[in-house]
């Protein structure tokens, strides 16, 4: 039986070329992957623009299928 995913996450871009939108911000993150030199980052902007989409590609590049044990997400919205 095929694992069951929720739509965002199983259409999510896995590599950053997949982010739609955000070529100046991706060719930042590209040279961060290329020379393994990660500062730290914080993403912002409006719901849906591929922020996280945009990190969990780049953490998926730079730590392979430990990404999630080396990345951590916060949200900090103030919406209620």
């Amino acid at each position: 039986m095929p694992r069951e995913e929720i739509w965002t996450e199983k259409y999510r871009p896995r590599k950053r070329e997949e982010v739609a939108g955000q070529n100046a911000i991706i060719n930042n993150l590209t040279s961060y992957v290329r020379k393994r030199n990660l500062p730290h980052l914080i993403f912002s902007g409006p719901a849906g623009v591929g922020k996280t989409a945009a990190a969990v590609a780049m953490a998926r590049e730079l730590y392979g299928d430990t990404w999630s044990e080396n990345f951590t997400e916060l949200n900090a919205s103030d919406f209620r």
